[in-house]
């Protein structure tokens, strides 16, 4: 251990264990993220049709909010279909 390259290789060691941990977690956050926004834009939807007959304005509105939001979500989409093609990513 009193040599630097000893100390270097350790490190490197366990900065490779917490990266392989980290994959691990993502791989299932990833997953978690894209189920949420799915059930996040079918209630939303869901709700803005409900407003629409009952307080049209109000309903308005919301709309417009949710379509700066669903434009958000797509981007987020996009890059989490570019990282599920990646080859390291299994879902689990």
């Amino acid at each position: 251990w009193a040599k630097p390259a000893h100390q270097e290789a350790t490190k490197k060691y366990f900065k490779l264990c917490r990266t392989r941990e980290e994959l691990a977690r993502l791989n299932i956050e990833i997953r978690r993220l894209r189920t949420f926004i799915h059930f996040e834009q079918s209630q939303v939807t869901t709700v803005i049709e409900d407003l629409h007959r009952s307080d049209a304005t109000l309903g308005d509105e919301l709309q417009q909010q949710w379509c700066s939001r669903a434009a958000i979500n797509a981007v987020h989409l996009h890059h989490l279909d570019r990282i599920e093609c990646l080859p390291g990513f299994s879902g689990l």
